[in-house]
Formats: C-alpha cells, sequence, structure tokens
C-alpha cells in the first residue's frame, strides 16, 4: 500500500490520492505525448521553487548514506484547478525504482514579509525541500491541509505519513535536532494575538497608516517584527517536548569573519566566500582558501566572483561552481583547483543549462538540471570527469520531439554593457522567412518556459510561428557594488532612470541581434513582462517605440498608484528614492515614464492580465487609456497574487496572450475567441496614431 493511504477516510479521497499517486509517477512505459500544448506545459511536473538559482535552499536533499534524494513532486490539474503533491524518494544507486512515500497536501505559496508587515503570499511555489533525520530513517515537512500548514513526517519503511505539529498557527519551517530525537517547528504564534488585536481596533475604525497594503486589504496586517519561535516536538508521538541541550542538527565550525559560503577538508584546510566589502549592499564575492591560517592566493581570476557552491573532495581538491551571469552569457561553470599544487583552478564544465541545488555525495555532484528545452530533472555529474547521469525525470512523457531548438545570444550595447537572450524559432522555420517577434522577459535560465511568472509561453508562441526572445535582464549597475542601503541604490537607479535606461538599451540591442539574422519581421514586434519586466515595458510604451502589440501581467507605476494605491510605506520609499512626492510638481518626473501620464504618447496596444490583490494598481493607467478608446483590454483573476498559481487561470492566461498576439502581430482571428477578438478589432486606431 502507497505510503499515506491509509490517511483516506473515504471513497472519494482514496481515490483522489490514487489519482494523483498515477499522476505524479507515470509508468515507465509512458510515452511521449503527441504534442506540445498550453495544457502540457502547465501541467508539467516541478520540484523546488520557480526560477533556476544555484544558490539558495535546494530544491531537493540527499541522504546521510548518499542511498537517495528526496524532493517534493507537485503537477498542476486544470480540470480541478488544483495540484497533486507527492513527497518522492529518488535513488542514487543502480537496481531501485523511485517512491512515492507520501500523497497530499494543498498548493504551498511562497510568503515573506513586506514593508513592515507580516506574510505576505507571493503566490510562487514554496521550496518546501524535505529534511533527513540523521540515521536517515525520516523525513520531515511541510504540508498544507484544510487551510493549514504543519509539519509532517514520514519513514522510510512504508508506514504512513503522520501530522507532528497541532500548532495554532502556521508552520514555516521545520528541521531536526542533532540527535535525531525532536523536531523544531518554526511559527509566528505572535500572529494569533495580532489578528486579534486588529479585529478589536476595528471596533472603533482602523487608524489608516503603514500597517495597510491597500493593493490587497481592507484592514491593517500584523508587524514583521512579531517573532518567529521555534516549538518541540517527538517525531514518533507527536507531542511537545524540551528544547534539546544540542538543538538543530549539523557540525559546529567556525566561521570565518564575513563569510557566505564555508567548506573545510579533512587536511585542516578551510575555503570560504565573503564579500569584498562587506559593508556594500551588494558587494562582489570572493573565494579564499587557507591552510594552517594562511591563506593561499588564488591565480586565477575566476576566484573574484559569482562563487556559489564549494566542497572537498580528497585532502586537497576542490571543487566549486561559478553560477551563470548576464556578463558570460548566463554559463554556469565546474572548477577543480588542486590548491597545493602549481596550477590554478581548471574548468571540468561549462553549460547554458541551469544547475541548481547540487550537493555532493561521494564523488559525484547530485543536481537538479534543466535546460533550454528540458525541463528539470535529477542528475548525477561525476565530479572529476563532469560527465552527466540521469537520475530521475519527472517527465518522461514531454513531446522532446516537438520542442523547437533555441539558440543561445550574447550582445551589448553601445557602452559595452552584456547580456544574452534565448532565441526560439518556429519548428517548421524556412530559410529566408521572417517571423514577427515577441521579446519576453526579464530573466532566461534554464527552462524556458514562460519567462519570470510563467505567463508567457516561448514554445508556444514559437509553434504558432512567432520568432521568441528570452531577455535576460542584464546586471546591476556597478554602483551596486558600493553603496550601503537599498535607499542609495535607488536613488541612483532614478535618477534619470539610469538603470531603466540602460536595461532597455539592452533590450533593443537584443531585438536588434535577432533582426540581423534575418529570422525577423521588424515591422511585427511585441513585448512582454511580469513585475520588473513590467516596469521596463511600461518605460517603453510611455514613448515613441518600435512594438506593435505588449501584454504585462503587472501594472503599473503611475503618480496615483505610487502615491495612494500601494500604500504608505511604498509612497515613503519612492520618494526617498527620489520620486516627486504627492502634491508636488511631478511632471517631468513621470511623463515618459508613467503611462498614465503619457497618454497621448501610448499607441502599443496593450494587454493587463492581472491578479485581484494588485490590479487596483493598475487604474490609474487602465482608467485614461480606455476613457480615450485607446487599445488596452484588462482582465482581473481571483485568488491570485503576484505570481499567479491556479492551474485554470494559467491556461486562460497562455491562451489569451497567444490570442492577442496572433491579432495584433499576424491577423490572425481564433474563433474560439471570437468574443474578444471583435472587442479588440473594434479598438483598432485610427492609422495616423501608429
Amino acid at each position: 500500500m502507497l505510503a499515506g493511504a491509509a490517511l483516506c477516510w473515504a471513497a472519494p479521497a482514496c481515490a483522489a490520492t490514487a489519482d494523483c499517486a498515477a499522476r505524479l509517477l507515470p509508468a515507465s512505459s509512458t510515452r511521449p505525448a503527441a504534442e506540445l500544448t498550453a495544457r502540457s506545459l502547465i501541467e508539467l511536473r516541478d520540484f523546488g521553487g520557480a526560477g533556476a538559482k544555484v544558490s539558495g535552499e535546494p530544491p531537493f536533499r540527499v541522504s546521510p548514506d548518499g542511498r537517495w534524494a528526496a524532493l517534493i513532486l507537485r503537477r498542476a490539474d486544470v480540470d480541478r484547478d488544483d495540484y497533486c503533491h507527492g513527497v518522492v524518494l529518488v535513488p542514487l544507486v543502480p537496481g531501485e525504482r523511485p517512491r512515492l512515500l507520501d500523497v497530499g497536501g494543498d498548493y504551498l505559496s511562497l510568503i515573506h514579509d513586506l514593508r513592515g508587515v507580516a506574510d505576505f503570499v507571493n503566490g510562487a511555489p514554496s521550496m518546501n525541500t524535505p529534511s533527513w533525520s540523521p540515521d536517515g530513517r525520516f523525513l520531515a515537512y511541510l504540508r498544507r491541509d484544510h487551510g493549514q500548514i504543519q509539519a509532517w513526517v514520514v519513514g522510510l519503511d512504508g508506514a504512513p505519513a503522520r501530522q507532528v505539529s497541532r500548532l495554532a498557527i502556521d508552520a514555516t519551517a521545520v528541521r531536526w535536532s542533532g540527535d535525531g530525537e525532536s523536531l523544531a517547528v518554526r511559527s509566528r504564534p505572535g500572529l494569533v494575538p495580532s489578528e486579534q488585536a486588529i479585529g478589536r481596533e476595528g471596533r472603533g475604525g482602523f487608524h489608516f497608516d503603514k500597517r495597510f497594503l491597500p493593493l490587497s486589504d481592507n484592514r491593517p496586517r500584523p508587524s514583521s517584527a512579531i517573532p518567529f519561535v521555534d516549538t518541540w516536538y517527538d517525531p514518533l508521538t507527536g507531542g511537545t517536548v524540551v528544547a534539546p541541550a544540542k538543538k538543530l542538527s549539523g557540525a559546529d565550525v567556525a566561521m570565518p569573519r564575513d563569510a557566505v559560503l564555508l567548506a573545510a577538508s579533512g587536511s585542516g584546510l578551510q575555503a570560504w566566500t565573503a564579500p569584498r566589502d562587506p559593508d556594500a549592499l551588494f558587494p562582489p564575492i570572493a573565494l579564499h582558501v587557507a591552510a594552517n591560517g594562511h591563506e593561499i592566493a588564488c591565480p586565477a581570476a575566476i576566484c573574484a566572483d559569482h562563487v556559489v557552491a564549494l566542497w572537498w573532495l580528497g585532502p586537497a581538491d576542490l571543487f566549486f561552481i561559478r553560477a551563470g551571469h548576464p556578463e558570460n552569457g548566463g554559463r554556469d561553470e565546474i572548477y577543480r583547483w588542486h590548491v597545493t599544487g602549481p596550477k590554478g583552478p581548471v574548468q571540468l564544465l561549462s553549460t547554458t543549462d541551469a544547475l541548481v541545488g547540487c550537493q555532493l555525495s561521494g564523488a559525484r555532484l547530485i543536481c537538479a538540471r534543466e535546460g533550454a528545452t528540458m525541463p528539470r530533472r535529477l542528475v548525477a555529474i561525476d565530479a572529476r570527469a563532469a560527465t552527466s547521469r540521469l537520475l530521475f525525470d519527472p517527465n518522461p512523457d514531454f513531446p522532446r520531439g516537438r520542442v523547437a531548438p533555441v539558440e543561445r545570444l550574447v550582445w551589448h550595447d553601445a557602452q559595452g554593457v552584456v547580456t544574452y537572450g534565448d532565441l526560439v524559432l518556429p519548428p517548421d522555420h524556412k530559410l529566408g522567412q521572417r517571423h514577427p517577434l515577441i521579446v519576453v522577459q526579464y530573466q532566461s535560465r534554464g527552462f524556458v518556459r514562460g519567462g519570470t511568472g510563467d505567463e508567457y509561453p516561448l514554445q508556444l508562441f514559437a509553434q504558432h510561428g512567432f520568432a521568441v526572445l528570452g531577455f535576460q535582464r542584464p546586471s546591476e549597475l556597478p554602483i551596486a557594488g558600493i553603496v550601503r542601503d537599498l535607499a542609495g541604490l535607488q536613488r541612483a537607479n532614478i535618477a534619470g532612470f539610469a538603470e531603466r535606461r540602460m536595461i532597455v538599451s539592452m533590450l533593443e540591442a537584443g531585438v536588434d541581434a535577432a533582426i540581423a539574422r534575418g529570422v525577423v519581421d521588424p515591422d511585427r514586434l511585441g513585448l512582454t513582462g511580469l513585475s520588473d519586466g513590467a516596469v521596463t515595458t511600461q518605460f517603453i510604451l510611455s514613448r515613441p517605440n518600435r512594438f506593435k502589440a505588449a501584454a504585462i501581467s503587472t501594472c503599473c507605476d503611475d503618480p496615483a498608484s505610487a502615491m495612494s494605491a500601494a500604500g504608505l510605506g511604498y509612497r515613503d520609499d519612492v520618494v526617498s528614492w527620489g520620486y516627486p512626492g504627492p502634491g508636488d510638481a511631478g511632471q517631468d518626473f513621470w511623463r515618459g515614464y508613467s503611462l498614465a501620464a503619457s497618454v497621448d504618447a501610448v499607441k502599443t496596444p496593450i494587454l493587463m492580465q492581472l491578479a485581484d490583490d494588485e490590479f487596483r494598481l493598475a487604474l490609474d493607467a487602465y482608467s485614461p487609456l480606455q476613457y480615450r478608446q485607446l487599445p488596452v483590454d484588462m482582465f482581473v483573476f481571483p485568488d491570485e497574487h503576484h505570481y499567479k498559481w491556479h492551474p485554470a487561470h494559467r491556461l486562460a492566461i497562455y491562451r489569451r496572450n497567444l490570442a492577442w498576439f496572433d491579432f495584433w502581430l499576424r491577423g490572425v482571428r481564433d474563433p474560439a475567441d471570437a468574443a474578444e477578438i471583435d472587442r479588440w478589432a473594434a479598438m483598432v486606431p485610427h492609422p495616423r496614431s501608429f
């Protein structure tokens, strides 16, 4: 029996669990689908969070004995508008098959504090990686059921998973004690009395202050100053226990001053990364190695920056990873350095694939790996030869034969700033053809699914005759490595819109690079964006430009929205960055940046597909555009956040974005979208407007 099946108390629940189990781990005989569709992209199996960062919390964890990797697999179900989740055990040694240890739980969103208020829901998937007990017999993880997040434990013995914590508030993290006898479950119990106090305050009216986020709430939020607290549990009985003397697992190693990462070899060598200027906001991070307290100089420039992971293999062999970045074309690199030898680090691997959460196990790096045309998989990379072996492919039915090839382009602008992008052409592209181009922002790393926020499916666009450029936002301005705080950086960015002009310059240079290849029609260009990408889009559209259609997922930075709709905290922040305050004469600042202040200059048709907790920010721009009968259309999705998570909504967004660009760039009218397209056709402006 599948672990967790004993938790089914009724036939429908058991049927749903069995269905999810089959959807998560398909039979080995599963064949690739006949075609790539919007649904198949949305229903890909995923593990870990959104994006493909090398550093940060890993999306899986290797067992203490090196035999297994544990991860939480999820898969969207468009028809049910829900997700299946399962704890999966992946074998790292031959002769075993992946196992589902637990099936169940609802979607877990990324939650963070924002401008002094607690628990702001982002909508992107939470990382939620299982944690191994020190003896390797159990896994602890978070699971959300019936609206509550609690800590759960499951063993490798096939027994059902069990809920351990019984908190009155959501658990936020779980970790084992050093001896494995207890679990620390982190939460914010102070949120309960804070919410109760806010409720009592409402009887006399809420005082409007920085506790309000008017975009999404009509009442104050609890303060982010409320502390996190660890409650200790017996993992077998679920009873609370006294915190142990040695609280958390992991060896106690003295960290060098300002160290970010540290690895110690068995021979007494230490390697660590540290900022070159600890007081800077975003300082370059350098690699250091020392023996007996004396530092060993790295003779290569590659040690100067971008090192994000490091391990010792043997007494003096250091392995490290440099994360891809705009200046090197987004290539992740693995190096080996025999630190007591005469030579410097030697590159073992350089790839445009994204290597995520790598962990050393024996002489192998176990990594989540994804390529431009390959969804995330688990692989083993030989740490000496850098050969890669597949361990677990969550999507054996992904139709790889139907995927259009992707070409990595690297370019620079007139000032020498470098970045890259991924160019996707229609699968049936023929020599001499020139296609309409859609630019998808603002990161292009790993599997090119739908850009940042996953709303603009590059492969689906390509299959419908578009060329698509996945644009990688260039690095921060150099001042980011010097300034001491965010306000200082933002003041430098906002002055003359220096940062935004640099980003736009690089985006335009990327479009020119694609056009120069002879595969793009320069008169049919589309632009998209969410968050920072939407800000770039509004900056471009608020002045004369060459884009004939645009779609955005968030909107907008305008006078009224910035000064009121986003709340007093945001207002005070942006004023400190250089925005004109409410009531100040700021026409010169806003004109050419804000859509609301540049209505007369806006000629590009704009589609807005927004979350219900953010759409109010768009009203300052949408209302005058719509009032003047300019080509703009807006949709609002319920129960959504910055990153839209509902599978049904994502399907609608995919399809509408495709229909929008089909209509404006290709003149195609899909009969399935007749009502919407009739409305868009009525928006077609007088020819003199273009």
